[in-house]
């Protein structure tokens, strides 16, 4: 019997099989994890992945697939091995939920339109609670399905992969099933449930009802998202928040903290702020209401590309984009990026001129679009957009995206006056946990404001940073003259600190506070912070890095700070840390 079937008879075998049951509840305790060396320590906790490890230990294949218990790893070591696919295969490992980090099974059979998998940690009927060991039919357009690890058998693998077609090692077949899957029943296919966005519901929890209620219903909209999270408050908790339906105001806000402390345990400083996107997929899952698009951070060293270049590419023809100067800003470096990520998403190669942006190029972007995010009609077809970008950049682990001016517009040539401006009601005020070191955010501010990274950038912003706010990035000034709303703005819920007149400092906790207030590591007001906002970096005033970037935008612009910084303590006493302090 070859490996593929093998593994897929092993796995076949313990269908039914399920975990522990106690005090009303299944418990996870199963016999998987102790019989993997080095998985012990997994017992009592979710199997799904432990499941496979074990199964491809007893079927005597242990080195084509990552002995672990974490989808994500599992994800990340067929990623690193180019055995990643978004086409199903007989024998491969199917992922599921935010960059595949939720669940696992094996694929014993597919069609145009389905996947036929073994699961462990599951159930038969769609709950949150798994039990045991279930086939299982998995829509294959299902944007919960993320993707595919292909184990490298050594008969070779048959995929749906159409990139993948003559490739040594591969057979493509539309639909294929393995010997194994004969007599086995076949599960109904479990509904999709419905996605919200953790970006749009950041946005809700940080800005006051009228602005709420501004932004409307239906679609996919803030509101709708907010309306999800309530009633799934509602389901888990027993209890309705009173603010409005699809509001996100202070009762929302207090009941999802009792269900951080209540159902998560989180306690104290991890029990407030905004909900963050683990806490609102452990939310979704409890309740069985809804699925969570994270929209995580690019990764901080990769390279940007820029939307309006790539779209001006996409409009003009060959000579124009061939006549436009080279470099690694130009719009054919940022074309070459994309097409090295369609050629590793898609496993085929563009057939246009590297860095030229036509009807090959076109024609794969759009079946990226069809067959990888399940877009259909005008979505799938014309100018790339910023959603289908990002997750081409994400997807191949290439590069970033910002907005950026289109070819010709641009000025002066040094990046400082690249668009990245934004609405100031755009800024968030929620609180960042933070992550690496004042050295790390200077060195991700440099590469996002378009600046030599230096020591002069280095030494200058941390005298700046112990002068404004003593290195707490969620500072936030509730009393100097900055302190106020201006005409046409609202005060905002804030979860910064807040230092008051006499030194203290008081955990707002998502207190309204005046809008203009000085914020951040470096102490910006929001007008200037969005004015000045660096491309790709967060919208959040407490997040260091956008925080960071925006200050080395603004003072490369009011003061002609040089681009390496090599005249900041000169032009900027703030910086200088041989002079006493003043305001900047």
């Amino acid at each position: 019997m070859s490996q593929t079937d093998t593994l897929i008879a092993m796995e076949k075998a313990e269908v039914g099989y399920h975990e522990g049951f106690s005090n009303g509840h299944y418990n996870n305790h199963q016999k998987f994890s102790p019989a993997v060396p080095g998985l012990e320590w997994s017992q009592d906790q979710s199997w799904c992945q432990t499941f496979q490890s074990w199964a491809f230990q007893q079927a005597g294949v242990k080195s084509l697939a990552p002995v672990t218990a974490s989808c994500l790893t599992a994800v990340n070591w067929y990623k690193s091995r180019s055995r990643f696919s978004y086409y199903p295969a007989i024998g491969a490992m199917v992922f599921f939920g935010p960059s595949g980090g939720q669940h696992v099974g094996l694929v014993y059979k597919y069609d145009a339109d389905y996947a036929y998998t073994i699961e462990g940690n599951t159930n038969a009927n769609g709950s949150s609670e798994g039990d045991g060991v279930y086939l299982k039919k998995r829509a294959r357009r299902d944007s919960h399905l993320y993707g595919y690890g292909l184990p490298k058998f050594a008969e070779g693998i048959v995929t749906a992969d159409p990139g993948l077609k003559n490739k040594p090692g591969y057979t493509y077949m539309a639909a294929a099933s393995s010997r194994e899957s004969d007599a086995l029943p076949v599960a109904e296919v479990e509904e999709a449930l419905p996605w919200v966005s953790s970006s749009q519901l950041t946005w809700a929890a940080t800005h006051p009802t009228a602005e709420e209620q501004a932004a409307g219903n239906g679609g996919g909209t803030t509101a709708d998202d907010v309306a999800l999270v309530q009633d799934a408050l509602e389901k888990v908790m027993g209890a309705a928040p009173d603010d409005p339906h699809s509001v996100f105001e202070a009762e929302t806000q207090e009941l999802f903290e009792r269900f951080r402390t209540e159902k998560l345990g989180h306690y104290e400083a991890d029990g407030h702020g905004v909900p963050s996107t683990q806490e609102l997929v452990e939310l979704g899952r409890q309740s069985e209401l809804f699925n969570v698009r994270a929209g995580s951070s690019p990764v901080a060293g990769q390279p940007w590309v820029s939307l309006n270049q790539v779209v001006w590419a996409s409009t003009h023809s060959a000579q124009e984009e061939q006549a436009q100067p080279g470099g690694d800003a130009s719009p054919k470096a940022d074309v070459a990026l994309v097409q090295d990520g369609l050629e590793r998403v898609m496993h085929t190669d563009v057939a246009d001129e590297r860095g030229i942006f036509e009807t090959a190029t076109q024609a794969l972007y759009d079946e990226f679009r069809r067959t990888v995010l399940h877009l259909s009609g005008s979505d799938a077809v014309g100018t790339p957009g910023m959603q289908s970008l990002t997750e081409l950049g994400q997807r191949a682990g290439l590069f970033q995206v910002r907005t950026g001016f289109p070819v010709g517009e641009t000025t002066g040539g040094t990046g400082v006056d690249a668009m990245g401006q934004i609405d100031p009601k755009q800024v968030t005020f929620h609180r960042y946990t933070p992550e690496g070191t004042l050295e790390d955010w200077i060195a991700q501010a440099s590469t996002a404001a378009g600046v030599q990274a230096s020591s002069y950038w280095v030494k200058g912003f941390k005298t700046a940073v112990a002068r404004e706010s003593s290195g707490n990035p969620n500072a936030c000034n509730l009393w100097d003259s900055n302190a106020k709303t201006p005409p046409g703005f609202s005060k905002v819920k804030d979860f910064g600190d807040g230092y008051l007149h006499d030194g203290r400092i008081v955990r707002l906790n998502g207190a309204l506070t005046h809008f203009q207030c000085s914020r951040g590591i470096v102490q910006c007001i929001p007008q200037t912070f969005a004015q000045r906002h660096a491309p790709g970096t967060s919208v959040n005033i407490y997040d260091p890095v956008a925080c960071i970037a925006a200050a080395m935008r603004y003072v490369r612009s009011r003061y002609g700070v040089a681009i390496d910084g090599s005249n900041l303590a000169k032009k900027v006493q703030q910086f200088d840390p041989n002079r006493p302090p003043h305001w900047y």
